[in-house]
């Protein structure tokens, strides 16, 4: 049984709904005898900055939040070089990282996993100086995520921030090609989107890669070629079917070291948040981050 936790919120997010419940969950963590401390967020990468100020005084570190909190506290704990388990309590819009790993639905059972769980290791894919759980995307979703950025506020995004982005950017985006490297050999020289995936799951309802696991030891790269408004609709259909691998201008390969280049300005996304621009390395760090899973 564990005795210590440290909570760490984004207060303002959801409009205060992820700092309430934060709140309830420190009141069962007290009533179940944990030595508990909440942590605010104040700005962007703060939870980043206090998961690697905590970790080493604390047994496992509860993550009230979306993704990008989720993705700011795992870059916390590899910056503190600290294994302290992650217990996610998910508010956020697509929850993808909770919902791949299996959590339960409820808030008392994701508490009960904050004194006791099992853990499961999952690997870490780093873009630039900056480490991801779900995903890297390169390319036009990188452009829609950049977008939004430009005007989003610290209590976050719902789905509908996607949508006039997204149609903003499949009329204007000029699909510039990228060349992908994979484990030293050259694999791809027509790609105008690549996602480098650590996981099945993309944007909460779609499936990209279906063969990818957080923790295989390996990353899986989704490279789409098209260049029309129309090949985009068709890929978001197939990849809400889940049947990406049945179409012909859609390659999958999978590797430990991706590398992309562009000739045009390329940007890229980590987890949903700015991530850079090409050209980029994109390597692998096997079992680097642990979660409380049921047992």
């Amino acid at each position: 049984m564990r005795k210590s936790a440290a909570i760490i919120v984004n207060p303002v997010s959801g409009h205060g709904r992820s700092l309430r419940k934060a709140q309830k969950v420190q009141r069962l963590l007290d009533q179940s005898g944990l030595d508990v401390e909440l942590l605010l967020t104040e700005a962007a990468q703060h939870g980043r900055t206090l998961a690697n100020e905590i970790a080493s005084s604390v047994e496992v570190l509860v993550c009230v939040g979306g993704d990008g909190t989720v993705n700011e506290v795992a870059n916390g704990l590899v910056d503190a070089g600290q294994d302290t388990p992650i217990l996610i309590i998910p508010t956020g819009t697509a929850n993808v990282i909770f919902r791949e790993i299996g959590l339960p639905g409820d808030l008392e059972s994701q508490v009960k996993l904050a004194m006791d769980s099992s853990v499961r290791l999952l690997d870490l894919g780093r873009a630039g100086d900056r480490f991801f759980i779900m995903c890297a995307g390169a390319g036009f979703d990188a452009a829609i995520v950049d977008t939004i950025s430009q005007t989003r506020t610290q209590s976050g995004i719902s789905m509908l921030s996607y949508i006039m982005p997204t149609l903003r950017e499949t009329f204007r985006y000029p699909f510039p090609r990228m060349r992908v490297t994979i484990n030293g050999k050259d694999f791809d020289e027509g790609a105008t989107f690549v996602v480098i995936a650590n996981m099945q799951r993309y944007g909460g309802v779609f499936h990209l890669c279906k063969d990818a696991s957080p923790d295989d030891g390996l990353l899986d790269v989704c490279c789409l070629h098209g260049t029309r408004v129309r090949d985009f609709a068709r890929y978001a259909w197939g990849a809400f079917r889940q049947n990406l691998m049945d179409y012909n201008d859609i390659a999958f390969y999978r590797g430990k070291q991706i590398k992309l280049e562009a000739d045009e300005r390329v940007l890229v996304q980590v987890d949903g948040d700015r991530g850079g621009e090409l050209p980029m390395l994109f390597t692998l760090m096997p079992g680097a981050v642990s979660f409380c899973v049921e047992k």
